[in-house]
């Protein structure tokens, strides 16, 4: 099934799954999407207090579950560190949750359990604080949860719960859903951070900060004094979770202050934020690579020639390329769902590969049009944005899928299923859906 012109503007050019699907709408109120965190020893957060006794030990840390509703993770934690009085950045976390959303994940505070219990805070509850040796470090996820009700579904229920599982037996015959990066990478509102990217990459800083500023806020709409507290504000989000004209406030300011300096104004925009930009032109060339594949018709669920996979629960080092001499070996392994295929995120590691088979004529024919080289994701004037590039699965299979019609009088459908870290909810949402608008997902 071919894709909507919004969708291949950022690479999703195909779906997984050719069946029609049942429209409707998402987050109508943030109880309609809930998000638990699943840890490294698979325990899901929980969203109220339960019967488990947690083992405290004797360190400097507290370790606690933060349900918030309708904050992002950021939000939420400033919130509690006002509360507190004290420095958000004594708070740590695995990653950000969704904003529009009933959300629990554990968190970590360099202080006492007795600092937090009793805390009345709107959007916020703590659960189960204790002890720990340890805080809470970045990734440190296995995946996360999700229970999600798509309500405004214009069919009969037995029509909605028909597609909902013809959906999912395609997604199970497909050996997943084509793992693309959401529609949340390139942004909601304007979704042009790959285009920055690029534009970053061919050192084109010009014409980087004009995408970044189109449509966005007058000079005469700028103070230093709104630009600083917005930053304090909103200091170590990603680009997914920003308020919209945040940083294009603090760039028109510096060019205000220093014109034509178009290089100098990325470095007013946290270096983790800017970096983004560049992942997501890397992001871009991943959902182009694998729309191109099933558009070519090369398997989905069996290595070629030039591919690369890697064990299931193997890291990146285990990676290795499928060649004659080991591609009976792979694709056995791959049946047999204990390796998988991993697609290139191209960075400058990439510089002396030399991409073979039909994936690799796919990727080297995107870089041309783009006129891109793996050896220009090392940004010489700006190096703490470049990117060395890694791999991503092709495929993602969501576990403990479920699925359910909730008000059969006016069809709402709720849907369940874990996803690893890295993967976008969106993206599987999508299937079902087959939006006609953007703002579906």
């Amino acid at each position: 099934m071919e894709a909507k012109e919004y969708d291949a503007h950022i690479g999703m050019e195909v779906f997984t799954t050719q069946s029609p699907g049942i429209g409707g709408r998402l987050k109508k109120t943030p109880e309609d999407f809930v998000v638990q965190e699943i840890g490294l020893d698979g325990s899901i957060a929980p969203l109220e207090l339960t019967t488990k006794e947690y083992p405290d030990h004797a360190g400097k840390f507290t370790v606690f579950y933060l349900v918030k509703r309708n904050l992002d993770s950021i939000q939420a934690i400033r919130r509690l560190s006002r509360s507190m009085g004290v420095s958000y950045k004594r708070f740590s976390y695995a990653g950000i949750k969704d904003r529009r959303a009933v959300t629990s994940q554990r968190v970590s505070f360099r202080g006492s359990p007795q600092d937090l219990i009793g805390r009345e805070i709107s959007g916020v509850q703590i659960l189960h604080p204790h002890r720990a040796k340890q805080p809470i470090v970045p990734g440190a996820l296995r995946g996360n949860r999700f229970t999600i009700a798509i309500r405004e579904v214009d069919l009969t229920a037995k029509e909605a719960q028909t597609r909902v599982e013809t959906t999912q037996k395609e997604i199970l015959s497909a050996g997943g859903a084509l793992n693309f990066y959401g529609p949340q990478r390139f942004g909601i509102i304007r979704p042009n951070t790959h285009l920055i990217g690029r534009q970053l990459i061919l050192e084109n800083y010009k014409e980087a900060i004009q995408i970044l500023l189109e449509g966005g806020l007058e000079p005469t709409e700028v103070s230093e004094d709104s630009t600083q507290e917005a930053f304090d504000s909103n200091e170590g989000k990603s680009t997914e979770d920003v308020p919209y004209g945040l940083y294009e406030r603090a760039v028109t300011h510096y060019l205000n202050k220093h014109p034509d300096n178009y290089r100098g104004a990325f470095q007013v925009i946290p270096k983790d934020l800017a970096r983004l930009y560049v992942h997501a032109f890397q992001s871009y060339i991943f959902n182009k690579s694998i729309s191109q594949r099933v558009i070519q018709g090369i398997s989905l669920q069996e290595p070629t020639l030039g591919d690369y996979a890697k064990p299931v629960a193997g890291e990146i080092h285990t990676v290795r390329p499928v060649t004659k001499d080991v591609i009976s070996q792979i694709t056995t392994a791959v049946r047999e769902s204990t390796h998988q295929i991993v697609i290139p995120i191209v960075g400058f590691d990439f510089e002396h590969v030399s991409f073979e088979g039909s994936m690799g004529e796919i990727v080297t024919t995107i870089l041309e049009k783009e006129k891109i080289t793996p050896a220009q994701f090392r940004l010489k004037d700006l190096p703490t944005l470049s990117s060395r590039g890694t791999f991503r699965p092709l495929l993602v299979n969501p576990a403990n899928y479920q699925s359910s019609i909730l008000t059969p009088e006016e069809t709402a459908v709720q849907i369940c299923f874990d996803l690893p870290k890295g993967s976008y909810a969106s993206v599987i949402l999508r299937e079902f859906i087959k939006p006609e608008l953007p703002t579906q997902l």
